[in-house]
């Protein structure tokens, strides 16, 4: 394949596009740290630049390539999380990441787009059989509950729920019969009692104070409260780059990952936020319809169940620096600093363009 046949093949659009949204991101990194590249800007720019390479690298290897080694990952992922409990770097209490001297990885975000890859595989793999209880749903629920289980112990609640619900929306779209998500969700309501056992002490805290956010707002809630004062200050039309008060004055905790929006909402206001709406929602778009346009199954789901989790990690985000959820430690899919997560999502994203490049491959089950 020479060169021009490389460039023809590329989706511009879709790469324009997930370039911008990380710029934004990269602009607001700038900003926080008072008009420096230094420390998060410049390193953010250099993860996407690593990202961008993966997706157009990954994009040209062929779905069936993909397809084959699937489960081989799957596996080399819970791998990867079971080793965080035994050389694991310990942060803020939680043993979520793997120093690699140079760079520290998060096994937990890469297993978010493995786990749905890996049921993507086995529901192409049993599309044509009959309906079996045991095959649509025990054995995919034992396959999303081992990484669930890991990174619930590490811990890491809202990135644990968010594996669940991306698995769960992979059995959804498979077909599972709606009576059985009804079914699961009454079983699930009345086991919360004992899920709340298993909590740690500040996951029960955070809770209980989603619940109550008007009192301890210099404590438990502060991080909320001064994410509410920097969205609301904003106004429609925001108070203008590098202009951002809460921010440049340290109100807002962890800003340049989990309330990154808040930041935005401050500078840039409610338009600010309406662009970035929109670039998502184009995204998402864009990313069913290449989805769609595959002839294999595996494709298919694996494009659609991704944007669906992807929209789900963007919705928690948001609604947790609103306060519409509690607050669960979830960044803002390509825009937040670091990376685990933006690569991560760079990696899901090659690999749709990789469905949809060789969309007319047909698989065989292997």
């Amino acid at each position: 394949m020479n060169f021009i046949n490389i460039l023809n093949r590329i989706n511009w659009f879709f790469l324009i596009l997930l370039m911008i949204i990380p710029c934004i991101g990269v602009g607001l990194l700038y900003s926080i740290a008072g008009g420096s590249w230094e420390p998060w800007a410049l390193n953010q720019i250099f993860r996407i630049l690593i990202g961008i390479t993966l997706l157009i690298t990954i994009s040209f290897i062929k779905i069936n390539s993909i397809y084959k080694y699937t489960n081989l990952l799957y596996l080399f992922s819970i791998f990867l999380i079971s080793l965080t409990f035994i050389i694991g770097k310990e942060v803020s209490g939680a043993t979520r990441w793997i120093d690699l001297y140079f760079f520290t990885i998060q096994p937990a975000e890469i297993t978010k787009i493995l786990v749905i890859l890996a049921l993507a595989k086995y529901f192409h793999s049993i599309k044509f059989q009959s309906y079996d209880i045991k095959q649509k749903i025990f054995f995919p629920l034992l396959v999303l509950s081992i990484p669930t289980i890991l990174v619930f112990k590490q811990p890491d609640l809202g990135t644990a729920l968010l594996i669940f619900s991306s698995g769960i929306i992979v059995l959804f779209l498979s077909g599972v019969q709606i009576k059985t998500f009804f079914i699961s969700g009454i079983g699930a309501v009345i086991s919360l009692p004992l899920f709340w056992t298993f909590l740690e002490d500040y996951q029960k805290s955070r809770i209980l104070n989603f619940l109550d956010q008007h009192s301890n707002t210099l404590g438990e809630n502060y991080h909320i409260t001064q994410s509410k004062i920097a969205l609301g200050s904003g106004g429609f039309f925001g108070k203008g780059f590098l202009q951002g008060t809460q921010s440049h004055l340290n109100f807002i905790p962890e800003m340049e990952t989990d309330f990154i929006f808040s930041v935005l909402g401050e500078e840039f206001g409610f338009l600010g936020i309406l662009v970035l709406f929109f670039l998502y929602f184009i995204l998402i778009l864009w990313t069913i319809k290449i989805s769609l346009e595959s002839k294999n199954y595996f494709s298919k789901i694996f494009g659609i169940s991704f944007i669906a989790s992807f929209f789900l990690v963007i919705f928690t985000n948001i609604g947790m620096v609103t306060g519409i959820i509690p607050v669960v430690g979830v960044p803002l899919p390509l825009c937040s600093y670091g990376g685990s997560a933006l690569l991560s999502n760079f990696i899901g994203f090659g690999i749709i363009l990789s469905g949809y490049n060789y969309r007319d491959f047909k698989l065989h089950n292997i």
